[in-house]
């Protein structure tokens, strides 16, 4: 997904979001290792989302890797203690496997969280001999992908889950979707499918897969098509009173205003961006309004009052509130002369 930077103030929006708010000292314990590429996060039930990566830096493959997730207050006060374990049963020499726990219940005052390794096994091999076709990954209020698997082994594949793996662009796993089981048969292949939840910050996907016998190899998706929640239907320019303009005078207040389509069931925060250039591409204006988008369609407007006169460009844009496109740019360029009466 295209992020597009309106100016050197959108930029810094970009560049001020508050990626995440856990802190995260390295973890290391014999060589397994939580890397630093923590994210965290409220979930919808109000409860502490941690999903991350455990690195195994030695040269013979290990299991039943403990992690140990604390929750803390903003003055470090513990809160809960938690153990889990990584996604894949057994991590390759050199591999890594992701790791999703949350809290027990919600809790607001949990705003730091620490990672470490509290344990783990040495194991036997995997064969890496599962084979990940995948389709084009569907980007939108969810993540839908489907594909083939195909067992390379001369073993059934039983009890096989594929996880689809959604990174930002720091390399921070932010979401992830876990297939049903399936059972593959030696030397044959089967259909697979994983439906999961969408994270905005998401920049890049890959799917790996393991059975009590077998894995893969991890695949990266590089055939994705994304859906926009929002199209922006109509934009117009009036007065104060909604009477549309046809040349504008100097220093009067205009209104632009943009029908919004949202295309989920859901209830989206939104910032409403117009950017207005002038004819040579130099950049005359940004305003912004915020909102909460829903299931009815809705107008957003923003005001603006020219000083000079000349030959305008608008553009609209509609973004989350963490600087995440929800739409395109206006589906054309306005070109608006500004005259003094």
């Amino acid at each position: 997904m295209k992020i597009l930077l309106l100016s050197s103030f959108l930029v810094a929006v970009l560049l001020t979001t508050n990626f995440a708010w856990a802190d995260l000292p390295p973890s290391t314990s014999l060589g397994v290792t939580v890397l630093q590429t923590i994210y965290s996060h409220k979930v919808s039930d109000g409860t502490t989302q941690v999903l991350g990566e455990i690195q195994n830096n030695l040269s013979s493959p290990v299991n039943a890797v403990t992690i140990g997730v604390t929750f803390m207050d903003d003055n470090f006060h513990q809160i809960e203690y938690k153990t889990g374990t990584t996604l894949l049963q057994v991590i390759p020499p050199g591999g890594k496997s992701p790791f999703v726990m949350s809290s027990t219940s919600p809790n607001p005052s949990i705003t730091q969280i620490q990672v470490k390794i509290a344990g783990f096994q040495s194991s036997p091999d995997k064969q890496q001999v599962l084979q990940i076709s995948p389709g084009t990954l569907q980007v939108s209020d969810k993540l839908s992908i489907s594909g083939t698997l195909t067992n390379n082994g001369a073993q059934k594949s039983t009890n096989t889950k594929l996880y689809l793996v959604s990174y930002d662009a720091f390399q921070r796993v932010v979401a992830v979707g876990i297939s049903d089981p399936i059972n593959v048969g030696p030397g044959t292949n089967s259909p697979f499918s994983i439906t999961s939840d969408s994270n905005t910050r998401a920049k890049s996907y890959v799917i790996l897969a393991e059975s009590d016998t077998y894995q893969s190899k991890l695949i990266p998706v590089t055939n994705a098509q994304v859906t926009l929640p929002v199209n922006l239907v109509n934009t117009v320019i009036t007065d104060s009173n909604g009477t549309s303009y046809s040349t504008i005078p100097i220093n009067a207040s205009m209104k632009i205003s943009t029908d919004i389509q949202y295309l989920l069931n859901s209830t989206q925060p939104s910032v409403y961006y117009v950017q207005i250039k002038q004819f040579d591409g130099r950049i005359e204006f940004i305003g912004t309004s915020t909102g909460n988008l829903g299931p009815q369609n809705k107008t957003l407007s923003v005001d603006w009052k020219p000083h000079d006169a000349g030959s305008y460009f608008i553009e609209t844009y509609v973004w989350n509130s963490t600087a995440v496109p929800l739409s395109s740019s206006s589906s054309s360029l306005s070109l608006i002369p500004i005259v003094v009466k």
